[in-house]
């Protein structure tokens, strides 16, 4: 059973890790520790919290909290929390500050996460958005060649490092710019840095000579070292960075880049294929629970009410078998290619939304979860690219419960 000393314990070490990831665990434990004390004038409280300075590259059990803390109340630690992560954002800039909250989410687990949103009214969710809705402020005509490059290198870094290693990451992109500098001489103007031997700035340095190449040819070079990278990605077997790069580029970028033709999209999956296996996939975990007839006429049930909305919808069916030992069958009475992706992405959030908020609250905990265990890899990473958002999803179960 989780409590309030747990909960901070888990949430600043998830903090110093990943600080620790692009600076060194030492840097990031003195860092936070420095801040913790700070906020004590104000949280006298925050003295149960004790942070270690080591050397050591592992970080577990470098934080401490007295069950002393417990007998704060919830709302009160989670306001200092929010404090604390307020001065880290501060210090990062909005930008790096929305990555850093978004990361921060991920990485405790939906359990930490839902602790902090129901019991000390911590909701990383909310500032996340509110991050987002500050950045569109943002006059898109005011990013500069050089930012949207910086920017989308960055990213593609950080991307492939969470799927490898820093250094591989650091070589990986060295080596498809120094491969490509024959066909575009203007990649000579970036430089890929490894901090932590070099000791300098920035990772990615883009020169503003960058700024009077032509928006298309920029575009084309982006577009050779993503495809370059990913393929190197997948022949080790690894993931697309696809979807890592659509969620961590905010909108301006990603309209610039639209602006350069760099499309970011992972190809050879159309939506007739997402929704099959999408379907197929409800109908398996829920038909874990109950049955798989039962779990057929709860999706059809759920179609119907949907293709009131999403006409599209109406071409799809699941017919049950017929005869023991037969399967049953996804019917798609049309081509779902055709249609938009907002459409396809609010019907399918609708459809997970619905089903969930229907399956009472023991299933419905840990329904998404298994959903996102359950379904094809390839197919999570395709409706993540669209913008399906699980979090939303569960937190909008928790909210109706709550208020229910």
């Amino acid at each position: 059973m989780l409590d309030t000393a747990d909960v901070t314990r888990q949430f600043i070490e998830t903090i110093i890790e990943i600080i620790g990831r692009k600076t060194s665990q030492e840097y990031a434990a003195v860092t936070i520790q420095n801040l913790v004390k700070k906020l004590q004038l104000t949280y006298p409280f925050l003295r149960e919290i004790e942070i270690k300075n080591t050397r050591s590259l592992e970080m577990e059990g470098s934080v401490s909290v007295k069950d002393a803390l417990n007998t704060i109340a919830a709302k009160d630690v989670g306001r200092a929390l929010k404090e604390l992560v307020t001065k880290i954002m501060i210090s990062f800039g909005k930008t790096a500050g929305y990555f850093f909250i978004r990361e921060t989410r991920e990485k405790i687990g939906i359990e930490y996460d839902r602790f902090l949103l129901k019991t000390m009214n911590v909701d990383l969710s909310l500032m996340q958005s509110t991050l987002i809705v500050e950045n569109k402020s943002i006059n898109i005509l005011e990013i500069q060649k050089s930012d949207v490059i910086r920017r989308f290198l960055k990213v593609l870094l950080e991307a492939v490092e969470k799927q490898t290693s820093k250094s591989f990451a650091i070589a990986c992109l060295k080596q498809h710019i120094d491969k490509l500098r024959q066909s575009y001489p203007f990649l000579d103007f970036i430089l890929i840095n490894d901090i932590r031997y070099t000791f300098g700035p920035e990772e990615i340095v883009v020169q503003q000579q960058v700024n009077t190449i032509e928006l298309q040819d920029l575009g084309k070079a982006l577009t050779s070292i993503l495809q370059e990278t990913d393929k190197t990605l997948t022949d080790l077997g690894r993931n697309s960075i696809a979807s890592d790069l659509k969620i961590h580029l905010t909108f301006e970028y990603l309209t610039r880049l639209k602006e350069m033709g760099v499309t970011i999209t992972s190809q050879g999956i159309g939506f007739n294929a997402v929704f099959t296996h999408v379907i197929k996939t409800l109908i398996d975990v829920i038909g874990k629970t109950s049955s798989e007839n039962n779990a057929i006429f709860l999706v059809n049930s759920f179609l119907r009410k949907i293709d009131m909305k999403y006409d599209f919808i109406q071409l799809i069916k699941v017919e049950p078998a017929t005869k023991q030992g037969e399967l049953y069958h996804i019917i798609i009475g049309g081509n779902l290619d055709t249609i938009n992706e907002t459409d396809a992405r609010r019907a399918i959030h609708l459809l997970l939304e619905s089903i969930t908020e229907s399956l009472g609250e023991k299933i419905s905990d840990e329904f998404i979860q298994k959903f996102k265990n359950s379904l094809d890899k390839k197919y999570l990473l395709k409706i993540e690219e669209m913008g399906i958002n699980f979090h939303m999803i569960e937190l909008h179960e928790a909210m109706s419960t709550k208020i229910e």
